[in-house]
């Protein structure tokens, strides 16, 4: 069973236009057109079984719309896509969204910083943690680098551990295997802190090194660890064959595949 727990689709109407503005600010070419369909069809192709899609919230207000998507997309595609819920900071329902996500059945939340313009350990966000903590909702953080806000880095590993320090109950997911291109501070900062997850997504891309990632793993819980492509922004083949290569058992490369993620899930 192969997971991958990082990627992104949008609403058949707006797809092509939020796909090309973001392959213009990433400089990437993407690998699917952005769809649920052309996702689906992408993934299974290169062997993976269940794709987690991750919304964003990016302005006050989106929330009870994503959300809404969001369930119906799980209804419809149940057992191939999992998709997340996400609430802005901003929103003055935040907390009762968070409620109400509980309620649709969604597995998740994700929460951009960079996106949504909150520094990961401002004491604003402070309980909407707690009651992600209290909800037993598991939460991926955009971490480190983005091409977004490539002068501002939103949530850097040293302050993504503090808010995991402080909130030890909350499940924190940090893509991009901790923090993207802030690798050394991953290690010095997040690893070996037993709430946080990391999923692997663009680690392949932007070229993490097995030696330093093999440093990363020997200090924190290899069953924290995700597969991720952010496809449609790395073709998933590449995200599988780098875990692949790590320096861990075949069992151990098994369970980053997919049976972490399903156990994180529930599924």
């Amino acid at each position: 069973m192969i997971v991958d727990f990082h990627t992104h689709t949008f609403p058949d109407k707006v797809a092509p236009k939020a796909i090309g503005k973001l392959a213009v600010i990433s400089g990437i070419t993407p690998y699917t057109d952005g769809t649920v369909a052309d996702t689906l069809v992408s993934q299974g192709k290169t062997g993976v079984d269940v794709c987690v899609c991750l919304n964003i919230a990016t302005a006050p207000g989106q929330e009870h719309t994503i959300n809404n998507t969001a369930a119906a997309i799980c209804e419809e595609h149940k057992g191939h896509l999992v998709a997340f819920g996400s609430v802005h900071p901003e929103s003055p329902n935040a907390l009762e969204e968070l409620e109400r996500i509980k309620e649709l059945g969604l597995p998740g939340v994700k929460l951009h910083p960079d996106y949504q313009n909150f520094m990961v350990d401002e004491s604003r966000m402070d309980p909407i943690y707690d009651a992600l903590a209290q909800l037993e909702i598991p939460t991926v953080f955009h971490s480190g680098w983005d091409c977004y806000s490539p002068d501002k880095v939103h949530c850097p590993p040293v302050l993504a551990a503090k808010v995991a320090k402080r909130h030890p109950k909350l499940k924190m997911i940090l893509a991009h295997f901790g923090g993207l291109r802030r690798w050394e501070d991953v290690l010095d900062y997040v690893a070996g802190i037993p709430n946080v997850y990391m999923d692997t997504a663009m680690a392949a891309t932007y070229e993490l090194s097995y030696e330093l990632a093999g440093k990363i793993l020997a200090k924190h819980p290899l069953e924290n660890i995700l597969l991720g492509s952010d496809c449609p922004w790395e073709d998933p083949t590449k995200s599988i064959a780098w875990v692949e290569g790590l320096p861990v058992s075949d069992d151990q490369k098994e369970a980053i595949l997919g049976s972490n993620a399903m156990r994180l899930l529930g599924l």
